[in-house]
């Protein structure tokens, strides 16, 4: 098998279409689908089935995504982590971090970082789904939970609240609850149901057992969209919701608060390149402790 197929598998694995995928590898359709060809040859295996949707993997498919998906982190880590010699400034730290604590806290810091160190790179994955370190998938992780087990150095570096918030205009046309019982009779802003394993869903869903969900997404910046617009009520960051101006809700039951978690892979820390970054979130994260926890 030549590895190098994997890339194309990929591409059309999440496309769906051999057309992006010649796109995004920047390459033909015929040149996609040949390689493909080449690689159900090689494994004796059909990989995709054509349908209306476009190309959706086989059961033989669904089974190689999750390997392929690790070789191609394995392979982006060894780009990473081999270009430029360990101790040099310089090269492509990958983080990981909480979509909204991302993007409205730690990104905005990264200017500064980037004045100091112009010749290191970052890439950034703001996402509520947690990604991991074994499957080198990034150099460092900002987490809301600590994990149980792992080859990594785990620091605590702050703590976050969040509440549940809307804005000026559903608080005009509805009021304000003050208890989850009184919830009951509002409009609700949830996860899709495959985001439910999320501790923010999992709270909500304990307040609340039956809410009123009518409008669900799998991004938090979508649900604090909504919120602005006025359809319901959200779980969000406390410092966000300062923010936009939104009003908290159920102001006489506790928040939900979580500490924040810095994970780095143990064999991560040799590259002066990661061990730099870590330590600006650090301190990032130590002097912004008071406004993080806050919640009004």
């Amino acid at each position: 098998m030549d590895w190098n197929d994997l890339r194309y598998f990929l591409a059309v694995a999440r496309s769906h279409s051999l057309t992006e995928a010649g796109r995004e590898l920047r390459t033909s359709p015929a040149t996609v689908a040949r390689r493909i060809a080449a690689l159900e040859q090689a494994l004796g295996a059909g990989l995709f089935a054509k349908s209306n949707d476009g190309y959706l993997p086989t059961a033989q498919g669904e089974a190689l995504l999750g390997p392929a998906e690790q070789a191609e982190a394995h392979l982006l880590w060894l780009e990473r982590s081999g270009a430029v010699p360990s101790e040099a400034l310089g090269g492509v730290v990958r983080i990981a971090m909480p979509e909204l604590l991302g993007q409205h806290f730690i990104i905005p810091s990264l200017a500064e970082f980037g004045q100091k160190y112009p010749r290191i790179g970052i890439e950034a994955v703001a996402d509520v789904r947690p990604l991991t370190l074994k499957d080198r998938e990034a150099d460092l992780l900002v987490r809301l939970v600590r994990p149980a087990h792992g080859d990594y150095t785990v620091r605590k570096i702050g703590r976050i609240s969040l509440g549940l918030y809307g804005s000026q205009r559903y608080v005009s046309m509805h009021g304000i609850p003050r208890t989850f019982g009184e919830l009951a009779q509002h409009r609700l802003i949830g996860w899709e149901a495959r985001m439910s394993f999320l501790p923010l869903s999992r709270w909500l869903a304990d307040a609340v057992p039956a809410p009123n969900l009518v409008f669900r997404a799998h991004t938090m910046a979508a649900q604090l969209s909504a919120v602005e617009a006025g359809i319901g009520l959200a779980v969000l960051p406390a410092f966000v919701a300062r923010k936009y101006g939104l009003v908290r809700m159920v102001a006489d039951e506790a928040p939900f608060r979580s500490d924040i978690w810095l994970l780095q892979a143990s064999d991560a820390q040799s590259f002066a390149r990661v061990r730099v970054l870590a330590d600006h979130l650090t301190e990032l994260f130590e002097h912004a402790t008071d406004s993080l926890a806050q919640i009004d």
